[in-house]
């Protein structure tokens, strides 16, 4: 039966473990299936997982790792509950209906995206982010809860809500000061 499903949804390399969970050697690409609910239950996939443009309410059968990157945007989720904790590219969860980042990857070493959702809070966002952070388009009030550690842009536009004060805390001048290391920001700080 396992072999069945894997075969309709295009899924090769893969193979079935005796707790019922898959592997995959490569990439998963469910993009655009009508989903409501992943069909299979992962464990590892050594390429990308790609389930954007479905109707999931919830991430439950993803991957505990991808190797690649992850892309679970343009759903229907509310929470980030059962997605991979190990992403080593990009995770974009934007244009969902997230209301919380609890569940999220601690350390992602690409970029991760979770703008256009109804976030109030960044509590439970990764503690580490390798490329870009964006949470733009949300509904936040206060960036109490973001990253530790952005490897690029912190981009928090478009949060109507985000208070001014907010910008002057000592928590936010520090990814202040972080966006100022980056070398095109310094070059033009310079100039």
């Amino acid at each position: 039966m396992l072999s069945s499903l894997c075969e309709k949804y295009g899924i090769v390399n893969y193979t079935i473990n005796y707790d019922l969970t898959i592997d995959i050697d490569g990439n998963v690409d469910l993009v655009g299936k009508e989903l409501k609910k992943l069909p299979l239950k992962f464990r590892h996939v050594k390429g990308n997982f790609i389930c954007y443009d479905n109707q999931l309410t919830s991430l439950e059968g993803c991957p505990k790792s991808v190797g690649g990157s992850f892309y679970c945007h343009n759903n229907q989720l509310t929470t980030l509950e059962g997605s991979p904790q190990t992403v080593e590219g990009h995770f974009y969860c934007s244009n969902n209906h997230l209301t919380t980042l609890e569940g999220s990857p601690q350390e992602v070493e690409g970029d991760f995206d979770c703008g256009n959702n109804q976030l109030t809070s960044l509590e439970g966002c990764p503690k580490s982010v390798g490329g870009n952070f964006n949470c733009g388009n949300n509904h936040l009030t206060t960036l109490e809860g973001s990253p530790q550690k952005v490897g690029s842009y912190f981009w928090c536009s478009g949060n109507n809500q985000l208070k001014i004060e907010s910008y002057e805390s000592d928590y936010v001048k520090s990814y202040i000061k972080q966006l100022y290391r980056n070398k095109r920001l310094n070059s033009l700080l310079n100039d």
